[in-house]
């Protein structure tokens, strides 16, 4: 999976937080991309790779809040964010 699928998941699923929110946690990030490859027919690559590509991609910022780490500035939005939630907490379905 090349730079150019990394990028389209970012384009589709990943977007600024405006509201200053916490950030997006890095189990939710990957969750969401994990989602994003299910409704795309792709097979997911390992965590080590897909944080490889995020830093490539310029994602490479993170920090600790409340013991885990945070990817500040990000929230997710998208099929792949619903379908992540729901999978997650499947209460609220």
């Amino acid at each position: 999976m090349g730079s150019r699928v990394f990028s389209c998941f970012i384009s589709d699923c990943i977007a600024a937080d405006v509201e200053g929110d916490r950030g997006l946690t890095e189990d939710a990030m990957y969750g969401v991309y994990v989602s994003w490859c299910v409704l795309h027919y792709l097979r997911p690559k390992p965590s080590e790779e897909f944080w490889a590509a995020m830093s490539a991609l310029g994602l490479d910022e993170r920090r600790c809040i409340d013991c885990r780490y945070v990817r500040p500035g990000l929230r997710m939005t998208g099929r792949a964010a619903v379908d992540f939630i729901l999978s997650s907490r499947p209460s609220l379905a």
